[in-house]
């Protein structure tokens, strides 16, 4: 047996032997290699794509990641970016600007002055790899001249309205090459009360107004133009403020309502520095008045007794200068007229009656009558008194009793004659103002 145990050994270590030729020696596993990012796309973009010659342009790139200064640098270790130029035709004169994380950039160039009419190359390129590069078209435009600002008055006092008109503002541009707009600046400030605040730029020209500031001092200012994100495209003209502020006109109608049925009313005016003032009714003249030296008038006008229900306007304005004016609204109402109410008379303190003088040079004529009437009767009385006991009769006392009166002062005697002498007795009597009880006593002699 022991020859062919051998013999089986020997074939095993040759099947063996096979294996390990065939397969070979064991291969170590292959080194870790670092990932390769996706370049991104390049590009730029323009803003404006077009204009004249010394335009400003805005360039906006994208895809410049890898623009660092180890190129394509490992993870988490990036180097610093790298610097990128951007040109014009490839000129000497770059725009540089970095990427950032992102591989985007903003910057500007600005528009060779000699530029021709045509589409000129803007290119942005890598400082460490020329291979990162993108590059677009401006289409140069016409020159049509320098800017240009007038101002219309140029010289003036403080508060005069100033006429703004530019040309040449054919650089100044919006984005996607529409119109753009300028701002107006008094001495490098604002002007707040320009209209309108950003002036918009048609075919390179526009047209605005600006009220000179009432603080500005007497002496020579700057009026700049300038075109909005494109500040070099700009122009200037100098105002000379002088003398005292020019007062603003004014408009006023006393009373500024009337009823329904017509009636006057009184237009007066200040600040109109003109030599003639037109006035209207609703835009139809009616009148023209002079003002005085110091600008002021004074008119009446009356109102169409039709004049309907509603709010009206009159106007003044200077007849060689329509736009120096100013406006009051007036008012025709549907109430009646408010009626005064009467203001009531002071009253006059009666005049007092004078008291009678208890003692007057003259008797009343009542008086007097009165005081004879009485008179009479007591004399009647007295006589029936005295002589009834002797029973005289009536043709005795016809005969012999008598009475009269005086105007003053009154009196009556009655006298008893005697038959063969002077009368035995007599009575007289003489009227008082208040004669009171009066008494006959018949005395013996």
């Amino acid at each position: 047996m022991f020859p062919y145990a051998f013999r089986a050994r020997r074939s095993l270590t040759a099947v063996l032997a096979c294996a390990v030729f065939a397969w070979g020696a064991p291969v170590a596993a292959p080194a870790a290699t670092p990932p390769v990012r996706a370049a991104a796309a390049r590009s730029i973009t323009l803003d404006p794509s077009q204009g004249p010659p010394g335009s400003r342009v805005g360039v906006h790139g994208y895809g410049f990641d890898n623009c660092t200064t180890a190129g394509i640098a490992p993870e988490p270790n990036p180097a610093e970016a790298a610097e990128i130029h951007v040109t014009w035709e490839g000129d000497d004169d770059p725009s540089v600007v970095t990427a950032g994380a992102d591989g985007e950039f903003e910057t500007d160039v600005t528009v060779p002055s000699d530029a021709t009419p045509d589409s000129h190359k803007v290119t942005a390129r890598c400082t460490v790899n020329s291979k990162l590069r993108a590059t677009a078209d401006f289409q140069v435009t016409a020159d049509t001249g320098p800017t240009a600002l007038a101002l219309d008055p140029a010289d003036g006092p403080a508060g005069t309205s100033v006429a703004v008109t530019g040309s040449g503002f054919d650089g100044c541009t919006g984005g996607g090459g529409e119109a753009g707009s300028v701002t107006l600046t008094w001495d490098g400030g604002p002007l707040p009360d320009a209209t309108p605040a950003e002036v918009p730029v048609d075919r390179g020209a526009f047209a605005a107004e600006f009220a000179v500031p009432s603080d500005a001092d007497a002496t020579d200012h700057t009026v700049a133009a300038t075109c909005v994100g494109y500040e070099q495209v700009s122009a200037e003209q100098r105002f000379t403020v002088t003398g005292a502020p020019v007062s603003q006109p004014e408009v006023k109608v006393d009373p500024a309502s009337l009823p329904f049925g017509g009636g006057s009313a009184t237009v007066s005016g200040s600040g109109f520095n003109c030599p003639e003032v037109a006035l209207s009714w609703e835009g139809e003249q009616w009148d023209t008045v002079a003002p005085d030296g110091d600008g002021a008038f004074d008119t009446e006008f009356q109102v169409a007794p039709d004049a309907a229900e509603a709010s009206y306007t009159v106007r003044a304005e200077c007849t060689d200068d329509p736009g120096a004016g100013a406006e009051a609204t007036f008012s025709v109402t549907g109430e009646d007229p408010v009626t005064p109410t009467p203001t009531p008379p002071t009253p006059t303190p009666p005049t007092p009656t004078p008291t009678p003088d208890p003692t007057p040079d003259t008797v009343p004529v009542g008086l007097v009558v009165g005081s004879g009437l009485l008179g009479a009767a007591l004399l009647a009385l007295a006589g029936y008194a005295f002589l009834g006991h002797r029973h005289h009769g009536p043709r005795w006392v016809h005969d012999h009793v008598s009475s009269r009166l005086r105007p003053a002062p009154a009196a009556t005697d009655v006298a008893e004659p005697s038959e063969t002498g002077p009368p035995t007795r007599s009575v007289r009597l003489e009227p008082h103002p208040d004669p009171g009880e009066q008494t006959l006593r018949e005395e013996d002699p």
